[in-house]
């Protein structure tokens, strides 16, 4: 695999409301359940076609995990890449700054695809009774 040094290690992710609220991100890496790293990053409101929009534009990772993707793409098998991943979670909560209520919140969980027809992923929606 070729390595970029100039690539860029980052994430983008849009929110929408319908009322304006400041918000929190919490992204926390967990690796074997342990947390290792959290980022938190504040987003306030842009008022466009009528609902309250939130952007996180191409915020860089941290050096733990540009390390950890380094790593892993240097590992000879799939299946040395997936043993890694079975410990490996993201867990990303956005709340309301005001009122702490949890607004999101998402587990991601990695392996590496062995389809021919590329990555897959499942998304469960929990709602409050």
């Amino acid at each position: 695999m070729t390595e970029d040094a100039n690539a860029f290690y980052g994430v983008t992710s849009q929110y929408e409301s319908l009322e304006n609220m400041t918000i929190q991100c919490s992204t926390k890496v967990c690796s074997f359940g342990k947390q290792v790293v959290e980022k938190v990053e504040t987003e306030y409101a842009r008022f466009e076609n009528n609902r309250f929009v939130f952007r996180i534009h191409r915020s860089p990772m941290c050096e733990y995990m540009i390390n950890f993707i380094h790593k892993l793409k240097h590992l000879p098998e799939k299946y040395m890449m997936n043993s890694v991943l079975e410990n490996f979670t993201i867990l990303q909560v956005v709340s309301n700054v005001e009122t702490q209520e949890t607004l999101l919140c998402i587990a991601y969980v990695f392996e590496v695809s062995t389809s021919e027809h590329g990555a897959q992923h499942h998304i469960y929606r929990l709602v409050k009774d």
